[in-house]
Formats: structure tokens, C-alpha cells, sequence
């Protein structure tokens, strides 16, 4: 692992896409279980946010330095 490939950036949406195709192809059940509890659009965004939470670059993850003002 070489510390120079590390992301500086969040997952585009084109990248959290791919995530959830990923995921569909290699979960088929969980996703099939998952699409009838909530339905497809909604499984795929709570997929989705799953990615989001674990990228520690994006916004939703981050904490300010000191005071915001």
C-alpha cells in the first residue's frame, strides 16, 4: 500500500454509483430483501449512504477546526 494513492477527495456520484452496482452484483440476496423492505430507489440511496458514512473525506464526515462562526 503506498501512502501517495491515498484519496484527498470524496467519492464522486459517478464512483458511489459503481459502489452500488457493485454491491447488487455481489450481495443478490441482501439487495433482493433489501429492495422489497424499502423499494429500489430507497435501497439504493440507504446503499449509498453507506459508502458516504465510510469515506472519511466527504463533508458529512468531518468535524470544523475550532470555532464556526
Amino acid at each position: 500500500m503506498n501512502p501517495a494513492n491515498d484519496r484527498k477527495t470524496p467519492y464522486t456520484e459517478e464512483e458511489l454509483e459503481l459502489f452500488v452496482d457493485g454491491f447488487i452484483e455481489g450481495f443478490g440476496d441482501e439487495w433482493e430483501y433489501l429492495k422489497f423492505k424499502v423499494g429500489e430507489s430507497m435501497a439504493r440511496q440507504k446503499i449509498k449512504d453507506g459508502f458516504i458514512a465510510k469515506d472519511e473525506n466527504n463533508l458529512h464526515n468531518t468535524e470544523p477546526d475550532g470555532e464556526v462562526h
